[in-house]
């Protein structure tokens, strides 16, 4: 089925973002204004981190836990999430307990019945998707919501339309028109009480009948079903301001949003709402998004890695494997440790032994998070990473780079004042030129208002990604913005650039 069928400034996700967007490029109109924008604010950044006084990493008291043992599955993941003090800057009121809306739970004893027998049956067929159950199962669990819905448990009638459409949508014939119908009206019924996944619902049956290219049921249209855009426009924002799981998806992957903070927050309030070890790793994957035009894609490292080990906390294997290839590579301004990948290497063999009930709390205990260079929300990826004749900070400290330039990590136990200084200095060298390389100051974009408002609540960082912080007498040293690497982009001759890409592989 096709992406979402409303234009970004039809959603109010966006709207006072795209409000501010308007106001700043009147204000910051050229070329020279938005690079000074650019440049004092990663400087503001720089200047704005403070030493938490809670430490680096998530820790655990003895007594928290005794606590945690004894919570039930789903209270041990809330209490995972709280640790890793995530928050959504585009959804601040989504906690753990975020709970839009409440089903009564006065009903009677034929719908508890019929609505239990249903969901065991769902429960005990749940690693089959319900399109391939047996038909006789299917109708089961059909009838025995309807019967619920019937008698007035709403919650019954909000999976009964969720199972009819997904039954129904991807087929043709009477019986799955029928059911589209039944579902239509289930959802029209429910609309008033504002459930944010009936709204969905709404929004999904407008766009599926909207659809020119589907095969079956063309005859069914919005007009035919008494369905009309504006309130499926309503709706769709209702289910997104609820973080409503398909509508968040549906969002982050439209295609101007794909690889951004904007995706990234998104799944990221999903994450906190759901609990969910999925949603918190693909936010990390658009924090710090990787791809083939790698140099337009902007890196926000804080809360990237703070996602990264949330995930694994909440026992997602992916997210171990990537944290495993951010020390094996040294990316993502990992400084690459052979020790620690074998360290990790060999605890993701045994981990199992390790897990309460799937989970791996206590991951931050047994491997401290780096501190975090991180320059800002708007950075390209370019200005970590690089390549040989345009390096970012990685390359300059490797030494792998067209220049044989070396820098030392200021993480480094052995750095000095003055190498931390020399650091510094060439980072904002590096700076200037990837951005009059790659032409980034064209103008002022949505991302960079949002990555402001993110790094604004980062003063500390997060438990698990905590800020190195440069000296105040670094910080204090005057920047030439107009002064480049030197050389920078230049050009080589075939025989050397051969020479510096063998060697780099090595």
């Amino acid at each position: 089925m096709q992406g979402v069928i409303f234009e970004l400034e039809e959603v109010n996700l966006w709207e006072e973002i795209l409000k501010e967007l308007e106001e700043m490029r009147i204000n910051i109109s050229s070329k020279e204004s938005l690079q000074q924008y650019f440049w004092d604010s990663t400087l503001h950044i720089l200047k704005s981190y403070r030493p938490s006084p809670n430490g680096n990493g998530i820790k655990w008291s003895k007594e928290e836990k005794e606590a945690f043992i004894k919570l039930s599955l789903k209270e041990q993941r809330k209490m995972i999430v709280r640790k890793s003090e995530l928050q959504s800057t585009l959804f601040p009121y989504v906690n753990v307990d975020y709970e839009p809306y409440t089903y009564s739970e006065r009903i009677s004893d034929m719908a508890k019945k019929t609505y239990t027998k249903a969901n065991k049956l769902l429960e005990k067929h749940s690693n089959t998707d319900f399109n391939l159950l047996d038909s006789k199962i299917q109708q089961e669990i059909l009838q025995n919501l309807r019967i619920a819905y019937k008698e007035q448990y709403i919650k019954a009638g909000v999976k009964l339309s969720t199972l009819l459409f997904k039954k129904a949508s991807l087929k043709g014939g009477d019986e799955s028109k029928k059911e589209i119908l039944e579902c239509v009206k289930i959802t029209k019924d429910l609309l008033n009480k504002k459930i944010p996944e009936m709204s969905y619902m709404y929004y999904q049956l407008y766009k599926w009948s909207s659809d020119n290219e589907r095969l079956f049921h063309t005859e069914l249209t919005p007009y035919s079903l008494g369905l009309v855009r504006e309130e499926a426009r309503e709706c769709y924002n209702h289910a997104l301001e609820c973080v409503v799981w398909e509508a968040i998806d549906e969002e982050a992957q439209r295609e101007s949003l794909q690889k951004s903070c904007f995706a990234a927050e998104l799944y990221l309030a999903a994450a906190i709402k759901y609990q969910s070890p999925l949603a918190f790793y693909l936010a990390a994957l658009n924090y710090a998004p990787s791809g083939t035009t790698n140099e337009s894609l902007k890196y926000a490292l804080i809360p990237y890695n703070a996602c990264l080990r949330c995930s694994i906390a909440l026992g997602n294997l992916d997210a171990l494997m990537t944290l495993m290839d951010n020390y094996k590579y040294g990316i993502r301004m990992m400084r690459k440790s052979p020790l620690t990948l074998k360290l990790l290497e060999t605890y993701m063999t045994n981990r199992s032994k390790d897990l309460i009930n799937g989970l791996d709390p206590y991951f931050d205990e047994k491997f401290s998070p780096e501190l975090i260079i991180d320059l800002g929300g708007y950075t390209v990826a370019a200005a970590y990473g690089g390549s040989i004749m345009q390096p970012g900070l990685s390359r300059l400290v490797k030494g792998w780079n067209y220049y044989r330039i070396t820098i030392k990590d200021p993480r480094d136990r052995d750095s000095t004042p003055e190498s931390i200084k020399e650091y510094y200095l060439r980072m904002w060298e590096m700076l200037v030129s990837v951005g009059n390389d790659l032409m980034i100051f064209k103008n002022i974009s949505a991302r960079q208002i949002l990555a402001q408002k993110i790094y604004s609540n980062l003063t500390y960082g997060l438990p698990s990604a905590r800020p190195y912080i440069f000296p105040k007498e670094v910080l204090d040293l005057k920047i030439d913005f107009t002064k480049g690497l030197d050389g920078y982009g230049k050009e080589m001759d075939e025989e050397s650039l051969n020479k510096l890409i063998a060697e780099d592989e090595e």
